[in-house]
């Protein structure tokens, strides 16, 4: 779908409700080809994952700036802030999510800051109750386990794992191809969850 700014296009990957002008939530993939704004969300909070390429400069007009590259892939920031994206090694692909934020009648928004997680063997990992999660394979191959005895699920390359909120959950990750894995690992909870107005 076209950014509502018109200035490029976005792959949702999922959504709550899955259709609609409106949402609590988003997650979606972004391809940035040349220097550029990106949209404004009042009312949400923002954070963006570098999935591919090799320097993504952010810069937040009285917000100070960021720059992300293999070393440092992630950032979290609000809708409203404006915002400028440079490119200039090339064009990169980002992983954005979006989630509504928290007012007087939608309290309790929760965006934690995204995590890159190397995977070379196995590492476990905490999705605490009552918070949505999402797991992108940057590069690279993993299973993925919620609970003893639950069957793996398997991500390969640029493939995204959902987690709905329930009960706290020690996750299980495996590489399972011939090197590491790189995974992007996303949480959080809107404003109550409840649908726009």
């Amino acid at each position: 779908m076209p950014w509502r700014n018109g200035r490029g296009v976005t792959l949702e990957i999922a959504r709550e409700p899955a259709t609609g002008e409106e949402f609590t939530w988003r997650l979606s993939l972004a391809q940035i080809d040349t220097d550029c704004d990106f949209s404004a969300y009042p009312g949400y909070r923002r954070a963006l994952v570098l999935a591919a390429g090799d320097s993504l400069r952010l810069r937040f007009r009285g917000h100070g700036s960021r720059s992300l590259g293999p070393a440092r892939r992630c950032a979290r920031f609000e809708g409203d802030w404006k915002t400028h994206c440079a490119v200039p090694e090339g064009p990169c692909t980002d992983l954005s999510l979006i989630v509504r934020g928290s007012s007087v009648s939608r309290p309790a928004c929760i965006l934690r800051a995204p995590m890159v997680l190397r995977i070379s063997s196995t590492r476990r990992v905490v999705l605490a109750k009552g918070l949505h999660g999402a797991l992108f394979a940057i590069d690279g191959s993993a299973a993925v386990t919620e609970f003893a005895g639950a069957r793996s699920r398997s991500l390969h390359t640029r493939d995204t794992l959902l987690l709905s909120p329930g009960a706290e959950r020690i996750l299980t990750v495996r590489s399972i191809g011939p090197s590491s894995a790189q995974l992007a690992l996303l949480r959080w909870r809107a404003g109550r969850d409840c649908a726009a107005p």
